[in-house]
This record gives structure tokens, sequence and C-alpha cells, in this order.
């Protein structure tokens, strides 16, 4: 048994030491090899070098016997042309990528950015007209998605891409607490509400009259709802009750209080982004989405409570004298 183990330790050793010996003859070979190449370039460049220097030294010998008269022009033996090395394709490209890889990184960046740029396009999809929901409720961030494939029922394919689409899109009115985290995102909310304004493409506004108070839009920036819906007892100046409809019933919100939300309309102006003529065709076609809303969704007989307006935010230049010239410097 004992034999037997040491024999078995034995054929393994032995084994090792193979595997150990091979290993050693291969790195020698590759020792061997590396050396024999680096001295087979070493000899190559030192002809290239003694005939580059014999031809320097031809040239100069040359040119003293033609300052000092002994030979003319005509005489100088004209040197030898070197044969001009042909070069297989992968050294061409690898030439052509080593010289042009600015070129070609430059290039690719700008491919990769075009195909992102026809991916994003072909992909995206674009609504044929919009909303915003600025109310205080958060809650509705999960819900606008929800609203606006219910409400895409009654829009039209106007960008004429097969699919008619309808997006309400949620910015939160104001924020409870005032960390920083939450100023800056009031802040950023802000500046999207104001690309959207700019913009001209939103003309329909829900949103709570302290809440339009606060952003400076009660005056001269929604059409009157009583000249668009007449006779109709949901419709005030500022905007329609949306509480006199089943809106909260058809995206599955019943704690939504919906009381003294509106539904507003934005007067056609000319903006920063559109001509006064392209605002009024999306007013209209807007007004067309909620009529045809309405058709189906409108609740009679409901008591709504009175919504008094707010009061006017206190002006600032005249609680703080002289900041108002201070502002104009």
């Amino acid at each position: 048994m004992e034999n037997n183990n040491s024999e078995e330790k034995k054929t393994k050793k032995s084994f090792l030491d193979t595997v150990r010996e091979i290993d050693e003859a291969d790195r020698k070979a590759e020792i061997a090899e590396e050396a024999r190449r680096a001295e087979a370039r070493a000899e190559r460049e030192r002809q290239q070098r003694k005939a580059y220097e014999e031809k320097l030294r031809r040239e100069r010998l040359e040119l003293m016997k033609l300052k000092q008269g002994v030979i003319s022009e005509d005489e100088i033996e004209a040197a030898p042309e070197e044969p001009k090395k042909e070069y297989t394709l992968r050294e061409k490209i690898g030439n052509f990528f080593y010289h042009n890889k600015a070129y070609v990184i430059l290039g690719a960046m700008l491919g990769a950015i075009t195909i992102f740029l026809i991916y994003d396009f072909a992909t995206t999809v674009r609504p044929d007209l919009q909303a915003m929901f600025i109310a205080e409720d958060y809650d509705m961030t999960g819900y606008a998605p929800v609203a606006g494939d219910a409400m895409s029922a009654y829009a039209e394919d106007y960008n004429k891409d097969k699919k008619a689409v309808f997006k309400l899109y949620y910015v939160p009115a104001d924020y409870s607490d005032k960390s920083a985290a939450s100023m800056y995102m009031a802040q950023s909310d802000r500046t999207q509400l104001i690309g959207e304004f700019q913009s001209g493409q939103t003309i329909m506004i829900v949103g709570r009259k302290q809440d339009y108070e606060a952003l400076g839009i009660m005056e001269d920036v929604f059409a009157d709802c009583r000249e668009l819906f007449p006779g109709d007892p949901y419709a005030e100046e500022i905007g329609y009750r949306l509480a006199g409809t089943d809106f909260k019933e058809m995206i599955n919100y019943p704690d939504m209080d919906d009381s003294d939300i509106y539904v507003s309309f934005r007067l056609p102006k000319k903006t920063m982004g559109l001509s006064e003529e392209k605002m009024r065709e999306n007013y209209e076609r807007t007004l067309s989405l909620w009529r045809s809303f309405l058709a189906e969704h409108r609740v009679d007989g409901r008591e709504l409570p009175e919504i008094p307006d707010p009061e006017p935010l206190p002006d600032y230049y005249e609680d703080y004298p002289g900041t108002e010239e201070a502002a104009a410097e």
C-alpha cells in the first residue's frame, strides 16, 4: 500500500516536473526567437543607416567637385531609386487609421450621434395635443399618464403619425417643505412651466386659482369659458370646473379633490416659439378635444361651491421702497 502511494507521489511529481520543463523550454524558445527578431531588426537598421550615410557622403563629394569645377552637373550620376515598397492590404488599412485617427474618431462620433438622433426621432411618440396639470396634487405624477391615455380617444392625428396622442404633464405648483432639494425641484419645475408657456404648444392648463395667482397668470391669460360654453353652469370666467365631469372616475382616482380645479384655455397670442396663427390653430384643436370629452363625461345636476378669487400677491416694490429703482439699474 505504501509502495503504491510512494509510486503515485513520484508519478505526480514527475508529471509536474514535466509540465515545468515544457514551460521552461517554451519560455527559452520564445526568448531565443525574440532575440533573433531583435537582431534581425538591428541588422536591417544598420544596413539602412549605412546606405543612407553612403548616399550623403557621395552627394557631399559630388557637390564639392561641382564647386571646384572638376565635374559638371551633367556628369553627376543620378542616385539609384530605391525600390518602392509594396504594402499589404492590412498594412494599408493600419497606415490609414494611424495617420487619420483623429478624423476617424470624429467621424465615428458624428455617425453615432446621427444614428441616435434618427432612432430618437423614429421612436419618440410626439403628442398631437398636450396639457399641463399644475395644481398641488403629487399623486397626479402617476395619474397624469393614465389621464393622457384616456383622453387620447378624443384627440385627432394632427401630426400624421397614424396615432392620436394626448399628453397630460404634471408640474407641481409648490412643495410643502422648503429643503434645498425641494427648492431646486421647484425651480426646475418653474423653468419647465415657463418653457411650455413660451413654446405656445400647450393651450389647456389644469389648476387651482391660488396656483394661477402664485404664477401670475390670473389676468389676461385665459379665455372666458362663459363665452366658450354659454349657459353651462360649470363654465366660469377663469375656466371650466373639472368637478362637473367624471374625470376622476375615468382615471380611477376617487380620492381626488376636484372641487376647486379648473380647466383653463390660454388665449392665442404670439410667443417666442410660435406665431399667433399657429397658436390659434392649437387653441381650436384643444377646444374641440374638450368639447368631445364633455359630450361623454359631463355630469348634470352637481352643486359646486363657489370658489372666490385669491387675494392678490403683495407688491414687492411697494413693500420695499427703492427696490424698483435698484432693479431698473
